[in-house]
């Protein structure tokens, strides 16, 4: 059995590639590169193009959303300063053609691509399965020429739309950043907060990202100060943004 895949799908402008660099590491890597103006392709050695990594269970949310058993993914990932949006879903509802964006980068995929994506990324997960969670990491990790970033998961409740479901995962630096904003409190639960901002903008934010205790759940008619996680922030607006398109 190979130790290492490596396949693209190529169109007219767009092209994705995806990448295992060893079966005993618990992610692969998916780059979008363009078609530049005259003609040349950009090349991923020379920084060009766009490169995120997809964990196991990021793997596991696409093919989900390949399946029929989810209309969409959204992941998130925030590193240092780099914040990427992934976006996969189904062109129209025919499902006939996969759409998956990485920033700015859009690919889509159709029949006989769309198929050999699926089967190469159920291979992949279930090489993953069992040959990065088994065994010694530490050791594992040794033999990983790529850095390894430190980073934590937070996915999002999960949200009903035309009978199926919306996941979005995102993934973000330990060492995160923090930002003042002004908000007034909608609706509280257990974990998380309905605000809607100075701006205008609404949407939930887990309680766990807010950095001060100060502010009062009862109080929905005041605009309240808080300290939070700036990446629940920046992913929020950007998800509303491509919402709009």
């Amino acid at each position: 059995m190979a130790d290492k895949h490596n396949k693209s799908f190529f169109g007219h402008n767009t092209g994705i590639i995806i990448d295992s660099p060893k079966k005993s590491v618990p992610y692969i890597f998916l780059t979008s590169i363009k078609r530049k103006d005259n003609g040349t392709w950009e090349k991923i050695s020379k920084g060009e193009g766009k490169t995120v990594k997809l964990s196991i269970e990021e793997i596991i949310c696409i093919l989900e959303v390949i399946k029929g058993n989810h209309a969409k993914w959204r992941g998130y990932h925030v590193f240092k300063d780099y914040k990427t949006e992934i976006l996969v879903s189904w062109e129209d509802e025919k499902k006939q053609t996969i759409v998956l964006r990485v920033s700015d980068y859009e690919k889509k995929l159709s029949f006989p691509n769309l198929k050999f994506f699926k089967l190469l990324l159920e291979h992949l997960l279930l090489e993953k399965i069992e040959f990065a969670t088994t065994g010694d990491f530490e050791s594992k990790s040794k033999d990983n020429s790529t850095e390894k970033e430190d980073y934590s998961v937070f996915s999002e409740q999960l949200k009903a739309k035309n009978g199926l479901r919306v996941v979005e995962t995102t993934e973000y630096d330990v060492s995160i950043d923090t930002m003042n904003i002004t908000a007034k409190i909608m609706v509280e639960s257990p974990k998380a907060l309905l605000i809607s901002l100075d701006t205008g903008h609404e949407f939930w934010i887990p309680k766990s990202t807010i950095h001060d205790a100060n502010y009062n759940v009862k109080d929905k008619k005041s605009f309240q100060k808080f300290v939070v996680d700036k990446w629940i922030i920046d992913k929020n607006l950007v998800s509303m943004k491509y919402d709009q398109e």
